[in-house]
């Protein structure tokens, strides 16, 4: 399915099942897209600051102008032209909003850029691979997953965005899942300070949670199952990186981490994903050539 532009702007989500090639055009469209608009939102900003400008000028000048008798009716021209300025500029700034309302947040579509060129020698260049990548800001109210209250007075609400999914089956059989999901909470508290005065003030908590999942084929990793020591020994991932669960089943590694919303996607984000699939591809390694050496030992 091709990239429809249009469509995109109304939902803010990027969907598609295609070849690793057309994801990375596609891509490459989103990143353009986002320029354009980011380079539109600050033309109508200027025309706006221009308008401004005008109406300043000229409702100043039509003061001036009703000083003099002999050009007193320049200056009632001058005033409703000024105000007129005041109207384009209001219309100018509804223009701007509307491009700056599109503008995407760049790590959005550059880190699965980064995450799929170095799965390319890894997955069938016609291979399908599932990328779903979702734009609305982390408070968006189709985020919202709860509200509460803290022990200190704090009224919570909390948002969890999973703003990133991407599956696709590798050339050896494996079927890789890599996510993202961006978690945030919003603090309000209004207390009475000792002059008697309410004051609202507001804090905010946010983490981001990366997971990554390889699903196998039992008969080509024998006991995968017993080899969660050697598994929770190859985890090796960047200090500012915290593993939250490693689950190793039959037919399953899965492994998820949190680390600070701040990250960049070079090199914090990049290195972080591809050292979870790197410390699971080892334990699937050690899991076949541990089956290898039954087999032989059988023989």
């Amino acid at each position: 399915m091709s990239f429809d532009v249009d469509r995109f702007r109304v939902e803010k989500c990027y969907r598609n099942t295609a070849p690793v090639s057309v994801l990375m055009e596609d891509l490459n469209r989103l990143g353009h897209l986002d320029e354009h608009m980011a380079e539109q939102a600050r033309l109508w900003r200027r025309r706006r600051g221009w308008a401004l400008r005008g109406f300043a000028g000229l409702v100043g000048l039509s003061f001036i102008l009703r000083g003099f008798t002999e050009v007193s009716w320049l200056g009632g021209w001058a005033w409703w032209l000024g105000w007129l300025s005041l109207v384009g500029a209001v219309g100018l700034h509804l223009k701007a909003s509307g491009y700056a309302g599109c503008d995407l947040e760049d790590r959005r579509y550059q880190l699965p850029a980064r995450l799929l060129r170095p799965l390319l020698r890894d997955i069938d260049p016609q291979e399908r691979v599932t990328l779903e990548l979702d734009f609305q800001p982390i408070d968006h109210s189709s985020k919202f997953v709860r509200q509460g209250r803290t022990a200190t007075g704090w009224e919570t609400n909390e948002f969890e965005d999973a703003w990133m999914s991407l599956q696709a089956r590798l050339r050896d059989g494996t079927h890789l899942r890599l996510s993202l999901t961006e978690w945030l909470q919003k603090r309000t508290r209004s207390r009475r300070n000792p002059r008697g005065k309410f004051k609202t003030k507001h804090k905010r908590k946010s983490a981001t949670f990366l997971q990554a999942q390889l699903r196998v084929k039992p008969e080509r990793h024998p006991g995968l199952a017993q080899m969660r020591a050697q598994a929770q020994q190859a985890v090796k991932l960047p200090p500012q990186v915290k593993l939250s669960r490693l689950d190793v089943t039959e037919d399953k590694l899965a492994m998820r981490a949190h680390m600070d919303s701040e990250w960049k996607v070079e090199p914090d984000a990049t290195r972080a994903c591809l050292m979870m699939l790197l410390s699971l591809f080892q334990v699937l390694h050690a899991s076949s050539a541990r089956g290898k050496h039954l087999t032989s030992r059988a023989s």
